[in-house]
């Protein structure tokens, strides 16, 4: 009876242990500044920009770089915009299979406007 209440306590705590290890943390996409005038930004000379970050499940149980590749792509996508405004962001998700697992991929696409001296 002891070792079906140990085997049941070690069950449930691999379960949670991987459960806990799949949980990503949402990123905010930009925030709206209160202090933005449309006379301050250059609707003229937008350009499009995209970034991808991507992760891999090995075996279907193992997560390598998965929970923050929106985080990084939006990072990257920053880092093109430099001080530029950021708007029509779209997100793009994907899945290749690989021979032993399968690669996740977030794309992020968005127009950046320069702000006008």
């Amino acid at each position: 009876m002891k070792k079906l209440i140990r085997l049941t306590i070690s069950l449930v705590f691999i379960t949670v242990f991987f459960i806990a290890g799949c949980a990503g943390k949402p990123i905010r996409v930009g925030t709206v500044d209160q202090q933005l005038d449309n006379t301050n930004i250059d609707f003229t000379r937008g350009r499009s920009i995209s970034a991808s970050a991507s992760g891999f499940q090995l075996l279907l149980f193992i997560p390598i770089s998965i929970n923050d590749r929106h985080e990084r792509a939006y990072q990257i996508l920053r880092g093109q915009a430099s001080n530029d405004y950021i708007t029509n962001v779209k997100i793009k998700e994907s899945w290749t299979y690989a021979f032993v697992g399968t690669v996740y991929t977030t794309t992020i696409e968005a127009m950046a406007y320069p702000r006008k001296l």
